[in-house]
């Protein structure tokens, strides 16, 4: 099965233009290429940078954001409602007021409170003002020169 797997997963046509394949990149005539397995070396770069960046953000940036007076705002939740969840996943974020019209038969409700719901739950999804914070910090934090984040 892995065999078989591999098999396909290396096919030149795969990989490569008609006319061209693996034969063409061994080594030869001084040149060197670079070799499929040469790529397994992303993986743990990859992974070192998601551990750097948490470390940072919970180290350094929440810290730093403390200091600058940036807090978590409190968000209202939204009560359970399958067919207003339904909705806002399925069809949108941001109902026309005949599709209001048609929750509020549906599920009970006055317009204001499907408005509400659907504000609350939009507002759900954005993300904190801490968390833009600790995002922002960690990509301003690696300009070149020192360089401020707006020029």
């Amino acid at each position: 099965m892995v065999s078989s797997l591999s098999a396909w997963f290396w096919n030149e046509r795969l990989w490569f233009p008609e006319g061209l394949g693996w034969a063409d990149l061994e080594d030869k005539d001084g040149r060197v290429y670079a070799k499929a397995r040469d790529l397994w070396v992303a993986l743990p770069i990859a992974v070192a940078f998601l551990v750097i960046r948490q470390i940072f953000e919970r180290l350094v940036a929440t810290p730093l954001a403390a200091v600058m007076g940036v807090k978590e705002k409190v968000r209202l939740t939204v009560s359970h409602n399958p067919t207003l969840e339904s909705f806002y996943c399925n069809t949108t974020k941001n109902p026309t007021q005949s599709s209001i019209d048609s929750l509020c038969k549906q599920t009970g409700c006055s317009e204001r409170q499907v408005q509400r719901w659907f504000r609350r739950r939009r507002n759900q999804d954005r993300p904190s003002l801490l968390k833009k914070f600790k995002e922002a910090s960690a990509s301003t934090s690696q300009l070149p020169n020192g360089l401020p984040p707006y020029g």
